[in-house]
């Protein structure tokens, strides 16, 4: 359970791209088969992306792969590299600040206004909730990495 915990981004991106590829060549093959209609299968892979690209965003954070610009940060020495950690910390956490709050009030918008997607009638709000919730796991992630906590270790 733990390393599920460790883990959770890289399961779920896995197994969104894996049902990305699997629903994108079905809607392929289901062109070339009149019987067949699977229109519905381009809405999931869309929603899948959506999802995936967002909890993409709490796993590199997690273990500190995202592209920067490290050639300065990786010269200054003691006291200014702390302060540029404590400072890039803060700005994140203002930043995934936002995500959440208007992530949140998109979803509940959603929700009031009973949105649905075109083709499967899915509520709206299981894709805007992706932004509030990758905002909230970046937001742990970001804790873990600075403070080097893992779930394996307890």
């Amino acid at each position: 359970m733990k390393k599920i915990l460790d883990n959770f981004e890289e399961y779920v991106c896995t197994l969104g791209l894996c049902l990305m590829a699997i629903f994108t060549f079905l809607g392929v093959i289901s062109r070339k088969l009149p019987q067949v209609n699977l229109s519905w299968s381009m809405e999931l892979v869309t929603t899948i992306f959506v999802w995936v690209c967002t909890l993409a965003a709490a796993a590199v954070f997690k273990q500190n792969s995202h592209m920067g610009f490290s050639y300065l940060t990786d010269k200054l020495s003691f006291l200014p590299k702390k302060i540029h950690r404590w400072l890039r910390l803060a700005i994140l956490f203002a930043y995934y600040a936002v995500w959440l709050t208007y992530g949140s009030r998109m979803v509940a918008g959603q929700i009031h206004s009973g949105l649905v997607t075109p083709v499967m009638s899915t509520p709206g709000w299981l894709i805007g909730l992706s932004i509030p919730f990758s905002g909230a796991l970046t937001c742990v992630r970001l804790l873990q990495y600075e403070f080097g906590y893992k779930f394996t270790k307890i």
